[in-house]
């Protein structure tokens, strides 16, 4: 393969989703980071590809980027209606199905693009997917940093009824085998945990990048919380952290207002469309915050009530760099190397979930001593300065 680089620097052409959503979520943060590192020893072009792309998402990269491009792929609303709705369940269940593709356009601007680059980086397979890859000579990376198989495994118990859970079960084998064969579609997956990596099989083509955060400028200093108050931070509109705070408001909520009832939750993120809001007393929402560190440091603890999900939280890791205690299922710690009672609180009851709580809001000095481990853990483990070497590492081995 002829190398396709200027002043000795690799072209990485970096095709994402990522861009559906505002800048501040999660598979955001982790594309603007990526990108930010791979642009320490190579040269970034940014493709984005979706069925709706968010106007924020897109004005923020272009800045950042000076070689950017956009592809919208039809949405299933533009066909006519039993069609679309077909095709829909089709691409949804069928085991084969890659989704929606490209029209020729886009596919012909996708394939100069490869051509005129030494690597294809993809951030996840909703974005590999309406591709086809022609050029088999160039090196390529699959970010799986959401494992969807995991998330639909963990789903079925909490559906409701067998219709949906079949949808369920259909859905994860659909993506378990795409997953699966990832390691002989590309030339390197990259996953965010090492418990991700063995799930996939520990292929020496697999690679642990793991999620992270912005290092703040100064180091946070612990502050004294407000014991009446807990918070969660995440989109209502994203299923894993609606479904956990409908949980959390079911089953742990009024074991904690019984003990304290003057505890509140504050809730922060952007506002939820109306279905998908949870009422209860006690709850404030706060909206999105610019910047939510004098806000967080005035709690007792930051939950995390996730149910099911794939990858891992990047806003267990936004607490550790705000000095903010956490409590969490397992689930929602997985993949984060943080230990049970010595940087985060583990708890897999209702009743252990609310006990966790009082602890924290009864016991400032518990709280501190959490929120200083999970400091040291989020400077040794998970500053984007630190996963760096990982990304540009793989970058060079590829070329």
């Amino acid at each position: 393969m002829t190398i396709k680089t200027r002043n000795n620097k690799p072209k990485v052409l970096y095709v994402t989703g990522a861009l559906t959503g505002p800048p501040h979520i999660g598979c955001m943060i982790r594309t603007l980071n990526i990108c930010r590192q791979i642009e320490q020893c190579g040269q970034v072009t940014m493709l984005a590809v979706s069925r709706r792309l968010n106007k924020d998402s897109v004005c923020l990269c272009k800045s950042k980027f000076e070689r950017f491009h956009q592809v919208s792929i039809k949405q299933y609303a533009a066909y006519p209606s039993l069609w679309g709705r077909f095709l829909k369940k089709w691409h949804m269940h069928w085991p084969g199905s890659r989704g929606p593709q490209a029209d020729q356009s886009d596919q012909e601007l996708f394939q100069e693009l490869v051509d005129s680059h030494d690597i294809v980086w993809f951030h996840t397979l909703y974005a590999a997917n309406p591709f086809r890859l022609e050029h088999k000579t160039i090196p390529s990376v699959i970010d799986l940093d959401d494992l969807n198989h995991c998330k639909y495994e963990q789903h079925i118990q909490y559906k409701t009824t067998l219709r949906l859970k079949l949808s369920s079960k259909v859905q994860a084998i659909r993506w378990k085998t795409a997953e699966l064969n990832a390691p002989k579609r590309f030339s390197c997956v990259v996953v965010c945990s090492d418990e991700d990596k063995k799930c996939l099989g520990s292929s020496q083509k697999i690679q642990v990048i793991p999620n992270g955060f912005t290092r703040p400028d100064n180091t946070p200093v612990w502050k004294p919380s407000d014991s009446s108050r807990i918070g969660f931070i995440g989109s209502l509109d994203y299923y894993p952290n609606h479904d956990g705070l409908v949980w959390f408001r079911d089953e742990v909520w009024p074991l904690l207002r019984k003990q304290k009832p003057e505890m509140r939750l504050r809730i922060v993120g952007s506002p939820p469309t109306y279905q998908n809001k949870i009422e209860a007393e006690g709850f404030e929402y706060l909206g999105f915050l610019d910047d939510p560190t004098e806000e967080m440091q005035s709690w007792s603890s930051m939950i995390v009530p996730v149910l099911y999900g794939g990858g891992t939280r990047i806003k267990i890791i936004d607490a550790f760099s705000k000095m903010c205690p956490v409590v969490s299922t397992p689930i929602g710690a997985h993949g984060n190397k943080a230990v049970h009672e010595e940087s985060i609180l583990l708890a897999t009851s209702p009743d252990e979930f609310a006990r966790a709580c009082l602890d924290l809001s009864n016991s400032p000095e518990k709280g501190q001593s959490l929120a200083r481990a999970g400091w040291k853990l989020f400077l040794e483990q998970y500053t984007w300065e630190q996963i760096g070497t990982s990304i540009r590492q793989i970058v060079n081995e590829l070329i």
